[in-house]
């Protein structure tokens, strides 16, 4: 048996000798010794302290010890021994800086980890991409391993300590393993593929000076949610708006009572008109003096107009909102199946855009036929569905008033709704509504964004570049019966060469919305607005400017946030009348705060406006408030006393130092390093984030925690629709890192909730995790997200979306996977008959729905008495496990959800039964 030593026994050694040597080089507080588990040193600056008890845990403990040569001697020294020799060789020489001392320590903190990771226990030329993957996006802590908001400063990260140069440290005291080949050229090409992948940027770029925020799904599906809120409510009167505004400057001033000479003439009267002013002495003189009578008459020809536009727009907005298309649902008397709301939008968008490759008789007949087969006949004449269907579409969209003085009230109204106060805007006129029509329209793009997952240059297609076809597939073109493919340049990859990807038709729904609202026509981009031929050519600057255009109105206005808001300032009043008592209780009703989820949410909700102040000054555009300008006038000592504030409390010393020293050029390298360490952690949104998120939500989408909007318009999308984006080498990278952070965030949100009453969640895995949690007796929120952090980096090797449940595979389960053959888990052939007896299977409240759709043949069988019991057996298994599951989503609380479900599923297993003698 080979002896491990402790520094401690080789007091009298060279290699303590020569150890101890390197550390009393340093500038160490007095008494800090060799064998201490911490150093602390004093830099010029601060106190470093570094705790090599961190390399005594499991999750940077690769092995129990590692050779050690030196001086013609051997060695067997245990982790925190080695990392301490390899660290004291990574700093020898080098100035002892904050930076550099805590640098090397966290790099071979980073490599320890990784390798532990690794079945081969080796770091080498085949896995090198990956974990620069992994320095740029975790943290190694003594808790675990934790997920980092925004990549670390290049400077902090990778210079105080290379691979290369540890290899060396590695190869002179001869330790054999940890790292394998590793050139210069792999090295260098491999992080530059993890910055491609990751940051969307070059490592040169990266390098000097870039960051990127890792805004993940957690908190993008509220965004996305918030910018639909925002497209929705505003859309009609915006669009409306532009429309109007656009046939008065080509039609409207060359009316033959009118010939208005003068922009600003024209522009004052439009945007009197659309504020719902009066026409009299006073809009006469904001009108630069137009008369009286031509001031009436645009009046007259405006409203005219407007209502037009605005009763169209209405009709193909809100008839998508998902409120309105389960009205339609009921209306056509259609059963509750999990594809009656993708095809009731297919219905309503032939209705409102017109028959496309497959004419409405067609489709409405294709769903009538499945829905016989399945013994749900619907009677519906197509008469009597386009009656239903139009009845309501109408009243949708109600009539503007007709009078002069309704319209006015309706203008003022809709204005005081608009989500830029025009009290807060004291330029008014059409500069207000250009303000507030961009804000509308970029909402829209980001939800565009949040559904495609491209990249920003991506997105300058007119409409005409949007293919419409009929879809070929049986599985499900009877209520998906459009394939829509966008023909378009992809430039980082294909340049000018236009390629064909597919989207939904909700997607197509909003770039049609985006079309009529920015008055595209047929060559210009659907999506944004375009002013020169910049726009037009490139979609890369549009695009980047749209994604965080409502982040602060987000953070500061986010329905869930402002509900938050209200309960807490009542929580807080001991006197609270009638009403507010009444508002009090709904709102503690309805969102039950003493959950986790909650807990969380409110948690989220104040690092968002903690951090407020510091992400709007990055993400301002103007010139003279831009993050630039401001960092040069802080420099200069000229910034106003906020911002000088905001510097000094988010720059580290050495940085305000360099800055204020006047000998620092403020290029755009040197303001991009800045920014990147004054946001730090800060959480924002950008469109390579929004690929993040795709990815993550790809992954989640049954689970029912992706946001509303996007749960919408994944949750009917099969694996064949995804798999085309993730052929992408670089989705593929984004993907691999979005597979890790759903990992991590439902292993600890879902031992979160373990003390929540109001949990869901069923199956083998949720057994895994109650049984982990109370084997080791963790009690605080910290020890859990401890255990959590270990299960999901220690016991999880990959994960697969179903509608019944996820898939969360374990180590050393594979030959007990219910889909196992030969011992190799085949979920390729994932169905509920296998899964939801697996004890890799993950089901949550949002898989009940599919569960409910994908066992319903199952049911039909246990139901029918002609079919004998050799051919009914199987199917009763499977509606057996069904049943065990949808009970342990239930728990012990009845739920009318659940319990009518779970009475269909008893029923039809005592029918089963009762006709278990029949053979023939």
């Amino acid at each position: 048996m080979v002896s491990i030593y402790s520094l401690q026994k080789l007091e009298q050694s060279s290699l303590f000798d020569m150890m101890a040597g390197e550390l009393s080089q340093l500038p160490c507080e007095k008494g800090v010794a060799l064998t201490d588990e911490v150093w602390r040193i004093q830099t010029q600056t601060q106190v470093v302290s570094l705790d090599f008890s961190l390399f005594s845990k499991n999750h940077t403990r690769f092995a129990e010890s590692v050779t050690v040569s030196y001086d013609k001697q051997t060695f067997e020294l245990d982790l925190p021994d080695v990392a301490k020799l390899l660290w004291l060789h990574g700093v020898k020489a080098k100035n002892a800086n904050y930076r550099t001392l805590q640098g090397v320590f966290n790099f071979i903190a980073l490599v320890f980890s990784y390798v532990t990771s690794q079945k081969s226990n080796i770091l080498d030329g085949t896995n090198i991409s990956d974990f620069y993957g992994f320095c740029l996006t975790q943290n190694v802590t003594p808790m675990g391993i934790t997920k980092r908001l925004s990549a670390p400063a290049f400077k902090s990260r990778f210079q105080p300590l290379t691979l290369l140069s540890l290899k060396q440290s590695l190869r002179q005291f001869g330790i054999e393993g940890i790292l394998g080949q590793v050139t210069l050229k792999t090295n260098l090409k491999a992080l530059d593929n993890a910055c491609m992948s990751l940051l969307n940027m070059t490592r040169n770029e990266y390098k000097e000076g870039g960051s990127f925020n890792f805004l993940g799904l957690d908190i993008g599906k509220h965004y996305i949610d918030h910018c639909y809120n925002i497209f929705e409510a505003h859309a009609p009167f915006i669009s409306a708006l532009r429309q109007t505004v656009y046939w008065w400057q080509q039609e409207g001033i060359l009316h033959p009572d009118l010939q208005i000479k003068g922009q600003r003439k024209n522009t004052n009267v439009v945007a009197n008109v659309l504020f719902g002013h009066t026409p009299d002495k006073a809009m006469v003189a904001r009108c630069d003096r137009l008369s009286l009578d031509k001031c009436q008459l645009s009046e007259l020809l405006i409203h005219t107009v407007f209502r037009d536009f605005y009763t169209e727009a209405l009709r193909k907005v809100v008839a998508f909102d998902f409120a309105n298309m389960n009205r339609v649902v009921q209306a056509l008397e259609l059963p509750e199946r999990y594809d009656t709301q993708e095809f009731v939008r297919s219905l309503i968008f032939v209705e409102l855009f017109g028959e496309q490759s497959k004419p409405k008789q067609a489709i409405i007949e294709e769903y009538r036929s499945v829905m016989t087969r399945a013994n749900t006949p619907w009677s519906l004449s197509q008469v009597e569905i386009e009656g239903r269907l139009n009845e309501i579409l109408d009243e949708l969209a109600p009539s503007l008033p007709k009078t002069a003085k309704g319209m006015r009230q309706f203008f003022k109204k809709s204005v005081a709704a608009l989500p830029i106060s025009l009290k807060n805007h004291a330029q008014g006129g059409m500069a207000y509504f250009n303000k507030v029509s961009s804000l509308v329209e970029d909402a829209g793009v980001t939800c565009f964004a949040g559904l495609t997952g491209w990249r920003a240059s991506e997105y300058g297609f007119p409409l005409t570049s949007i293919e419409i076809t009929s879809n070929p597939d049986p599985i499900d073109n009877y209520y998906t019966p459009f394939r829509l493919y966008v023909r378009w340049k992809v430039p980082k990859t294909s340049g000018e060469t236009l390629l064909d990807r597919e989207i939904t038709l909700g997607t197509y729904i909003l770039a049609e919305q985006l079309a009529i609202m920015n008055n595209s026509g047929s060559s210009r981009p659907a999506l944004y607005q375009t002013t020169n031929d910049n726009q037009i050519k490139e979609s890369g600057k549009s695009i980047s400017k749209a994604v965080p255009s409502a982040w602060t109105h987000f953070v500061n206005h986010y329905c869930l946030f402002v509900d938050i808001d209200r309960w807490e300032i009542l929580k807080n009043n001991d006197k609270l009348n009638e009403k507010d008592a009444a508002e009090f209780q709904r709102l503690t009703t309805l969102y039950k705060f003493d959950s986790t989820n909650l807990k969380t949410l409110i948690r989220m909700k104040n690092e968002l406006r903690q951090a407020l102040p510091r992400t709007s000054l990055c993400l301002e555009t103007g010139p003279q408030k831009s993050f630039g300008t401001q960092l040069s006038l802080y420099a200069q000592g000229k910034a106003p006393p906020d911002i000088t504030e905001m510097f000094d409390s988010a720059l580290s010393s050495n940085t305000m130092e360099e800055v204020k020293s006047g000998e620092v050029l403020l290029d755009t390298s040197a303001v991009r390093f800045v920014r990147g360490e004054f946001l730090a952690d800060a959480a924002y949104p950008t469109p390579h984030a929004l690929r993040h998120i795709w990815a993550e939500a790809v992954l989640r989408r049954y689970r029912g925690d992706v946001g509303r909007f996007i749960r919408a318009n994944f949750k009917h999308i099969d694996e064949r629709f995804f798999m085309a984006y993730l052929r992408n080498k670089e989705m593929k990278a984004i993907h691999q890192v979005a597979s890790r952070q759903v990992i991590n965030s439902v292993v600890r949100q879902q031992i979160s909730n373990l003390q929540d009453n109001e949990r869901a969640y069923a199956g083998g895995f949720d057994r895994f995790l109650s049984k982990a949690v109370s084997i080791t007796k963790v009690y605080t929120h910290e020890e859990r997200m401890q255990l959590a952090d270990k299960i999901s980096k220690d016991r999880i090797t990959a994960i697969k979306s179903n509608p019944w449940g996820t898939c969360l595979l374990r180590q050393g389960t594979n030959e007990l996977a219910k889909c196992s053959v030969d011992g190799e888990p085949q979920r390729q052939n994932a169905s509920p008959s296998l899964c939801l007896g697996c004890l890799n299977a993950n089901v949550s409240e949002g898989n009940f729905n599919g569960i409910v759709v994908y066992t319903k043949q199952d049911v039909l069988a246990c139901r029918n008495p002609d079919l004998p019991w050799f051919i009914k057996e199987p199917h009763v298994r499977t509606v057996n496990l069904a049943l065990k599951r949808v009970k342990e989503l239930r728990g012990d609380k009845a739920n009318p959800k659940y319990d009518k479900f779970i009475q269909h599923l008893e029923s039809s297993l005592e029918l089963a039964e009762q006709n278990k003698g029949n053979t023939a």
